[in-house]
Parts: C-alpha cells; sequence; structure tokens
C-alpha cells in the first residue's frame, strides 16, 4: 500500500478510525488533545514502513462514547480501547511496533509499551507528559487557562466556546493552520455540547499536584521505566516547544538508548515541522533492527 487510506475498524464496541499508508514494520502514531490522526498525514510515509494513525474515541472519524456519564472519556477508558486497537491488529503484526506519540498520544504509548515491552521495536515522543506536574513548577500548564477548565467553568469553555479548536489550537502552532486545516480539526466538534467531552476531560487528566491519583500513578510508572529499560527512544524536541520544555526537558534527556533531534515548532510539532519529523524517523527507524 502506498497511499493512504482511511478505514473503521471494530474495537470492543466502537469503531475507531485508522488512517494507513505503507508496508513493512509497524509504526503506529497516536495523537492527543484535540487533534485527531489529520495531525500525521504530513509525517506518515511509506518509507517509514507500515504507518497506522487511529483516531482515538470521540475524536477524529472515530466513533463516541455512548451515554452521557462526563467521565467517560478519562484516560483509562482511552487505554482501554488503545488496548483493543493493538489487539486488533494483532494477527498483522508479526514483529515488533514502533509507536509515536504526541501529547497525550506519547501517555498512551508509552503506557502500553511498558506493560508490553518485548513488542516494543521503539517509541518516539514529541511534547508529551513525561512525568507528573506541580501548579507551582515551570511545567504547569497555564494557570489562567487550565485551573478554571478543571472547575465549573470547564463546560462553558470547552462544551459551548471549543476554546481548544478555536484558540488553543493556532495557538500552539508556529505557522498559520489553513481554513482547510482547522475545518479537519473542527469537524467532530460542530456540535456544542457532549460532542466536546473529549477535549474537557484529557484537560482535566493531567496530573497535576497528585491528582487525578490513577493518571498520577500511570504517568508516574511510565517514566520510571523510560528512565531504566532499554527500549531504543526517540526524543524530539520543540524550538521553542511549548509542554516539553525546562526541567521536563532535561528530566527525560538523561533516559538510556535514547536519540533526540530538535525541530521547530511550539506544541503541534508535526504542523510545524512534518517533513524534518518524518526525516527523523526515517533515519531513525532502520536502526532498530
Amino acid at each position: 500500500m502506498t497511499a493512504e487510506a482511511l478505514e473503521l475498524l471494530p474495537v470492543l464496541d466502537l469503531r475507531l478510525a485508522c488512517r494507513t499508508v505503507g508496508e513493512g514494520r509497524p509504526v503506529v502514531f497516536v495523537h492527543g488533545n484535540p487533534t485527531s490522526s489529520y495531525l500525521w498525514r504530513k509525517v506518515m510515509s511509506p518509507r517509514l514502513g507500515r504507518c497506522i494513525a487511529p483516531d482515538l474515541p470521540g475524536m477524529g472519524n472515530s466513533d463516541a462514547v455512548d451515554g452521557t456519564d462526563p467521565h467517560r472519556y478519562r484516560f483509562t477508558t482511552h487505554q482501554r480501547y488503545f488496548d483493543a486497537f493493538l489487539d486488533a491488529l494483532h494477527l498483522d503484526l508479526d514483529q515488533p511496533i514502533v509507536l509515536v506519540g504526541h501529547d497525550w498520544g506519547g501517555v498512551l504509548a508509552t503506557s502500553w509499551a511498558r506493560r508490553h515491552p518485548d513488542d516494543v521495536a521503539g517509541i518516539a515522543y514529541l511534547e508529551t507528559l513525561v512525568a507528573p506536574v506541580t501548579w507551582d513548577s515551570p511545567n504547569a500548564p497555564s494557570p489562567d487557562l487550565f485551573q478554571p477548565l478543571r472547575g465549573p467553568a470547564g463546560e462553558h469553555l470547552i462544551l459551548t466556546d471549543n476554546i481548544f479548536i478555536e484558540q488553543v489550537l493556532q495557538a500552539g502552532t508556529l505557522r498559520h493552520l489553513s481554513d482547510h486545516d482547522l475545518a479537519a480539526y473542527r469537524r467532530p466538534y460542530l456540535e456544542p455540547g457532549e460532542s466536546r467531552r473529549p477535549m474537557l476531560t484529557w484537560a482535566q487528566e493531567i496530573p497535576i499536584d497528585g491528582e487525578p491519583a490513577d493518571v498520577h500513578q500511570i504517568v508516574t510508572a511510565n517514566a520510571r521505566w523510560m528512565a531504566t529499560c532499554d527500549v531504543p527512544k526517540l526524543f524530539i524536541n520543540g524550538s521553542p516547544g511549548a509542554l516539553l520544555t525546562g526541567p521536563l526537558r532535561e528530566f527525560c534527556r538523561d533516559w538510556p538508548a535514547q536519540q533526540e533531534i530538535t525541530v521547530k515548532g511550539s506544541h503541534f510539532l508535526p504542523e510545524d515541522s512534518p517533513a524534518e519529523i518524518e526525516t527523523a524517523l526515517a533515519r531513525w527507524i532502520p536502526t532498530l533492527g
């Protein structure tokens, strides 16, 4: 396969959309908040192998989780569906996979790798949460935005005003996003209300000052594992970057079996430097054996 394809794959009780291109070694790209597999469209390339990028539940072209429970899009739910997504691909994955994760996608990818180390050939990560944070740390998300998002004002800011799409997405990208690109990211969230719930819940799941406790434990376990495991890693650093900067940047730079490259960009690096990221992956993946 050399042309990009988008298909729906039955996963548990949902259909998850999956963007694919190429053949060979499986390379799984995992997006975060508020994006979708569309984030990877200019990074996925046949020369990397069999590139596979799912849309997480309720995001992109994937089905929404049924109901109105405000907690139905928690990290643990996404992890359950991501695990099942990779299980659904099991017959096609006859060799260890490469994982590439951005934002929450990096946390999902690392969590899966930590629990399936023999099935992972390498992990590439960019602008993701490599350890829990505190409100008074340099790596804390902007309190002016994220403290209201974790309180009563969050529902209005996200479910009504849609600020992650209308403000945060462009604010985290150095280049000007075209109307076409914004429309692609906006499409799952056109209707105010529960269609936008995934974006709000992701913002509330960031482990800050130990809460939520279960996500804090998962991110802590990920950090300890990455700091000691010999799984090959590629740290794609952003210049200037936004999330993975300062103390967290220095923290992950000491991880073993790791290469590092720097690309221009703020938070959404695949929008700012897709060619540079693709080239870095094309050089790194063949070294994984």
